[in-house]
């Protein structure tokens, strides 16, 4: 079992799966410090990612969706087989290597949420964004304990993840504002007809 009686995760292959809710998206992976492209593909396909520091974006689009970004940040592998050295005493060497380097780290897969374009009113465009909003929270609240559990572990810290979930609900909250709402249909008004003179 992982730190906390969690599940390990698979061994990590180097690969990672981007797929997108609707799927048939085109998703562009960049690394997010120079831009570098490192993959352009049809979701759900995959994305060679080897560990890593670095932080990437997948930009997806799809026909009537909104353009959406999403960050995929490395993280501590709990994989079985991973060595994770103490920052203390004679693996502090080797602490200061795995964390830079970011050999002991890997890329989950990830899902992109695009949103309609349009929404067909205002009520269904806040209701899609508070339930992605609800589900990021969802899916960032282990790590963040796991992190509060062990503050000493070579990990991020349970700041730094809440600062990610701070930055990636503030880019939704900006997606938000972009969305837009489909215009009512207006039926034509229909001019009275003058009564026929006998």
């Amino acid at each position: 079992m992982a730190l906390g009686g969690d599940p390990r995760p698979n061994p990590y292959a180097g690969v990672i799966t981007v797929s997108s809710e609707p799927p048939g998206a085109r998703c562009v992976v960049t690394k997010a410090a120079d831009g570098a492209q490192v993959a352009e593909i049809a979701t759900p396909g995959q994305v060679p990612l080897p560990r890593s520091t670095a932080i990437v974006e997948a930009r997806c689009s799809g026909p009537a969706r909104m353009d959406t970004t999403a960050v995929i940040r490395p993280v501590r592998d709990f994989a079985a087989g991973v060595h994770h050295p103490q920052p203390v005493g004679t693996g502090a060497v080797q602490n200061a290597v795995v964390v830079r380097t970011g050999s002991t780290r890997r890329y989950n897969d990830v899902t992109v949420h695009l949103p309609p374009v349009p929404f067909a009113s205002a009520e269904a465009r806040d209701a899609w964004f508070a339930e992605r909003a609800d589900a990021m929270r969802r899916e960032a609240a282990p790590a963040i304990a796991r992190a509060r559990r062990a503050s000493n572990a070579t990990i991020d810290t349970a700041e730094e993840l809440e600062r990610y979930l701070a930055e990636d609900l503030a880019r939704l909250g900006q997606q938000k504002a972009a969305a837009t709402i489909e215009a009512p249909i207006v039926e034509p008004q229909r001019q009275p007809v003058p009564p026929r003179r006998r």
